[in-house]
């Protein structure tokens, strides 16, 4: 899947989106036009390319052959990268596809400058059950109270382990890690083995600031509170971990991080689910468990991102039924669940986390505990892609190869606070 970086607009396609205007976007899209007076012919992009791609290529060829409301889906799939690049000008030139499956922090950019459709009134087509939807994941498509963007997929961040590497070092390989304390032995025992081997590595800020309690912005996400007691927690947790401790190289990001679990190499590993695809084509002896959780009020806390289906403003009217035909057939219990299980995601429709098959796989059950109590960070701000990419992801690295936690913290303090007044 590959989507766990969540690739945001580039500066560029921000320039382009902000050129536009309600005006330009709003003419029909001649080049989706129906490939007969029977037929309606939708346009379709997405950043799927890996065996999630495959898939998602067998359910769009089985919907056109099976959907009586005389509808074809035109597919086209890129990178994610290639995506976000083509998009903004193809809505510039009136070339948009019909619908398309977008990264949920992408949607504000698009909504921000009038490029995208409100699609709220999707929960009112027939047959189409809000209530089976889980609120976090309809909750990723909300900006000021309209729904822009229906689920597709839902991901949150997860806890992989090596069960092999767990038995070298005498840990029991199906001991699920319930505390951050035990997360860190586990860790350390691992990296002791030697040979290359490394524990683990720092990964979502977010995510681990939500667990110690700590926030990034205020409420009203107008002010920066990244300066606080619980994220200095945080950092000089990663900091021990790589800096003091060596649990991990400093220098290994990313992909490089998977491919060290891919490889064995790596005992413990904060991720996505996209990181079972690999696990599996490996043949690593693995297991996966919720993120360490923080309970606040006696309940648990998780950030949930995602994919979801988004209607470019330059798609004429006609075709919204359509387009909602295929988007209700994906939230079909049957399809929904096919996706679930072929790509091993966590299931968004309450009708499939029930289903009998989808308890009894350990690793989708596992996946869909969280997505219950989750919810999403900074639903429809502008600004997510420029904090995380700019402030947080370099104030980390400057942590974990050894730079002062209170002095980055300042810094990123006043970085995300220029960006929010500037930009206001």
């Amino acid at each position: 899947m590959k989507t766990h970086s969540w690739k945001k607009l580039s500066v560029l396609a921000i320039a382009v989106l902000a050129a536009l205007s309600l005006t330009e976007c709003g003419n029909s899209n001649k080049s989706s036009s129906g490939s007969s007076s029977k037929t309606t012919t939708i346009t379709f992009w997405n950043g799927f390319t890996a065996s999630d791609g495959t898939n998602l290529k067998k359910i769009v060829a089985d919907y056109n052959k099976t959907n009586k409301d005389h509808v074809k889906v035109k597919m086209d799939q890129m990178s994610w990268d290639n995506f976000n690049e083509k998009l903004p000008t193809a809505i510039t030139a009136k070339k948009a596809p019909d619908f398309v499956a977008m990264n949920y922090g992408d949607m504000a950019g698009y909504v921000h400058n009038g490029t995208m459709k409100d699609m709220s009134n999707f929960y009112n087509y027939k047959g189409v059950d809000k209530s089976n939807f889980e609120k976090s994941a309809v909750n990723m498509g909300k900006i000021n109270g309209k729904s822009y963007f229906i689920p597709m997929q839902v991901q949150g961040n997860y806890l992989y382990w090596n069960k092999d590497l767990y038995k070298k070092a005498g840990i029991n390989p199906n001991s699920k890690v319930k505390t951050i304390a035990q997360y860190m032995n586990y860790a350390k025992r691992i990296k002791a083995l030697g040979n290359g081997v490394q524990g683990t590595y720092w990964s979502d800020f977010a995510q681990w600031s939500l667990v110690y309690g700590g926030s990034i912005l205020n409420k009203s996400e107008t002010k920066s509170t990244i300066n606080n007691a619980a994220n200095r927690k945080v950092l000089n947790q990663f900091r021990q971990m790589m800096y003091v401790e060596n649990l991990g190289n400093p220098s290994t990001q990313g992909v490089a991080v998977d491919n060290l679990m891919f490889a064995g190499k790596l005992g413990l590993e904060v991720s996505g689910p996209w990181l079972n695809e690999g696990m599996i084509k490996n043949k690593i002896n693995y297991g996966v468990t919720q993120f360490p959780t923080l309970e606040k009020n006696g309940k648990k806390q998780a950030w949930l991102a995602g994919v979801g289906f988004g209607i470019p403003s330059s798609t004429d009217d006609s075709k919204t039924k359509a387009i909602y035909s295929f988007v209700k057939y994906w939230n079909s219990k049957k399809i929904s669940k096919r996706w679930s299980q072929e790509n091993k995601c966590a299931p968004y429709l309450k009708d499939v986390a029930a289903d009998k098959q989808i308890k009894n796989d350990p690793v989708i059950s596992e996946l869909a505990k969280q997505t219950s109590y989750s919810k999403v960070m900074w639903s429809g701000n502008v600004h997510a892609s420029d904090i995380t990419n700019n402030v947080i992801t370099p104030m980390c690295n400057k942590v974990v190869t050894g730079s002062d936690v209170n002095t980055q913290l300042k810094l990123a303090d006043k970085k995300i606070n220029k960006i929010l007044k500037d930009n206001n």
